[in-house]
């Protein structure tokens, strides 16, 4: 029973995660056409973007507040707590506002991942077949877990890390009967997915060699980097919760639209900075970009993507990490080729690892984060690198005092919920 309730769970996460994915899609191509015609009446065509994000926004937050508070933010947190049971699944209202509010904030350029809301529609839908199949009590947390592995794992076409993440991140360890729904969860979900959308990679990246010295040794160094530059992208993000928390007085869409407002801004300035990161990262990836467009849209992203995530917008974390350890990864490689220009590894390759480094950096899932880049970019060769820049990427944010941003997290709503209930 508890495999056929995995292979349900997975089925629908990767049905649901498809449809959200196309319509992300689809609103991202409304959002290019506007643009352009924006671009073609540049005295009022301005006003387009920062009036439909500033829209999309305060309806996004609304929705939120409204119907599915814990609908609010990435997501991952709320699993988690739901899996310890600090808090109950049971609005089945999360599963449209994360759907509806996603694509709203995602389409219109918000520096949101569609991987967070997947994650967290995946885990309502296990808690619902949890009830449908009548499975004892403690298998509630089991389908949940299953079912946030197979949002993630149908979010990036990556079956492997949806089922790690599920031990390392969601349980925190292994266990026969989840293993049993969450391997069944994942492969239902990819085997859905890639029915209605095929089996192509996330990235592409070209053929990878490293060359043992200095190469590896570049990889150790820009792990530690990556984990400095994690570890201030968590403060970043606190900070703009802390900014937040300081306005309660203020309905929480009067931010959201400011910030949406922002984000729309920027799309017409600069299209190309702004939305979950997947392009930029490819963009990354295939070279040709300047050390200068490099650095503004590293500048950009930092500060970006805590700005959006602030509000309580549902959206995820994962992907805008992505964009600044490309950005960062690449930058750090064309300084090594310059100060050693007889190195022949590709820059790409630090591009590709700096995404897993930072990933490590922030969330402190090294296994995850090493199978998500090699199942994301089908990268093999990366493996060696990206485990040489883990050890670094965890050990230097854990001696800056950097704790896991979703245990950050988590700290936080516990305090709230205290607070709350001493009022």
């Amino acid at each position: 029973m508890l495999a056929a309730a995995g292979l349900a769970v997975g089925a629908l996460a990767g049905l649901v995660a498809t449809a959200f994915h196309s319509a992300l899609d689809a609103a991202e191509r409304f959002r290019a056409s506007m643009i352009d015609w924006a671009h073609g009446s540049p005295a009022v065509g301005w006003l387009a973007p920062i009036l439909l994000a500033a829209a999309a926004a305060f309806v996004a937050r609304w929705l939120v507040r409204r119907f599915a508070p814990n609908a609010s933010g990435s997501g991952v947190q709320r699993v988690e707590e739901a899996i310890r049971g600090d808090i109950v699944p049971k609005n089945a209202a999360v599963l449209p506002v994360k759907f509806v509010g996603g694509v709203l904030t995602l389409g219109t350029g918000m520096a949101l991942g569609r991987e967070g809301p997947t994650v967290q529609m995946g885990a309502t839908l296990g808690y619902l077949c949890w009830r449908a199949f009548r499975l004892r009590a403690a298998d509630a947390r089991v389908l949940l877990a299953a079912g946030a592995g197979a949002g993630l794992a149908a979010a990036f076409n990556a079956p492997l890390a949806g089922a790690i993440f599920v031990f390392e991140e969601l349980l925190r360890r292994f266990e026969l009967r989840a293993a049993v729904a969450t391997f069944s969860a994942c492969s239902a979900a990819l085997a859905v997915m890639r029915s209605l959308m095929g089996d192509h990679l996330v990235f592409s990246v070209p053929a990878i060699e490293v060359e043992l010295f200095p190469g590896y040794v570049m990889f150790l160094v820009l792990g530690g980097v990556m984990g400095a530059l994690g570890a201030a992208y968590n403060r970043m993000i606190v900070a703009g919760l802390d900014l937040a928390d300081r306005v309660r007085r203020v309905p929480p869409e009067i931010p959201a639209a400011i910030i949406g407002g922002v984000v729309g801004l920027l799309a017409w300035l600069w299209p190309n900075v702004v939305g979950g990161g997947e392009s930029q990262v490819q963009g990354v990836l295939d070279g040709g970009t300047s050390f200068g467009a490099l650095g503004f849209l590293l500048a950009v992203r930092l500060l970006l993507g805590p700005l959006c995530y602030a509000p309580g917008l549902p959206g995820g974390l994962f992907a805008p990490l992505l964009v600044v350890g490309a950005a960062a990864g690449m930058l750090f490689g064309m300084a090594v080729e310059k100060l050693l220009p007889t190195m022949t590894t590709p820059l790409s390759t630090f591009a590709a690892v700096g995404m897993g480094a930072m990933f490590i950096g922030v969330v402190r899932a090294p296994a995850t984060g090493v199978a998500l880049v090699v199942e994301m970019t089908g990268a093999t060769s990366l493996f060696v690198p990206l485990l040489t820049a883990c050890v670094s990427a965890i050990v230097v944010p854990s001696k800056l005092g950097s704790l896991p941003i979703y245990d950050t997290l988590q700290a936080r709503d516990a305090a709230r919920r205290r607070a709350s209930a001493a009022e």
